[in-house]
């Protein structure tokens, strides 16, 4: 039987960061892609040989920690998170950004329906809710410029049985596009500023 881990999980060291993320559980990152998954790594454990990254999921106080929710933020109705991984890191966007990734869930726990979720400044997003398999785009707009924190993961829910796994790809921050309008104006006051000061560089070499 598994032992989960105490508050004192808190304590762990978590992954490396990968490309700008922080890691904590099992977590592989293939430079294009983040594959995050529920497996326990123990010998003899059923969920040892989907566990890809050869460190186990952790006990939900550190997955809640990281992603940067309260406690019980991630239960689902009465079925409380127990066990999970996930990823973060801090993000600078400006008015106009927009963040955006593809997503893919798969589950083999047909018991509970384990959680994959999003965490933008400590507001969740699910994304799926097992077992079945499902597959999406998550896509956010800023409102203005700021520092955000920002978070992915997958959780088992009610029981430590059973693997569900999370797959993030083509994850982009685009800079806000201007308008049509707007960018005219740009191009017509920066020719504008051109003009001005090619007519005072000229008047400057008469006078001089």
């Amino acid at each position: 039987m598994k032992h989960l881990l105490t508050l004192a999980a808190l304590a762990l060291p978590v992954g490396a960061a990968h490309a700008g993320w922080s890691t904590a559980g099992d977590v592989l990152d293939s430079g294009t892609t983040l594959t995050l998954t529920t497996a326990w790594l123990a010998p003899g454990d059923p969920d040892a040989p989907f566990n890809l990254s050869g460190s186990s999921a952790v006990d939900i106080a550190l997955v809640e920690a990281a992603a940067g929710v309260p406690a019980y933020a991630l239960d689902r109705g009465e079925d409380a998170a127990t066990e999970g991984s996930v990823a973060w890191q801090s993000l600078a966007v400006a008015a106009g950004d927009t963040l955006r990734f593809e997503w893919t869930f798969d589950s083999v726990d047909d018991t509970f329906a384990d959680h994959a979720f999003a965490v933008l400044d400590g507001q969740v997003f699910t994304l799926a809710t097992g077992p079945a398999a499902s597959a999406g785009a998550f896509s956010r707009v800023f409102d203005g410029a700021a520092t955000v924190s920002f978070a992915v993961g997958v959780v088992d829910l009610a029981d430590v049985l059973g693997v569900s796994t999370l797959m993030v790809s083509d994850l982009a921050l685009t800079p806000a596009v201007p308008e049509p309008g707007g960018l005219a104006l740009m191009l017509v006051g920066g020719g504008a500023l051109w003009v001005r000061r090619r007519l005072a560089a000229t008047r400057s070499a008469q006078h001089g």
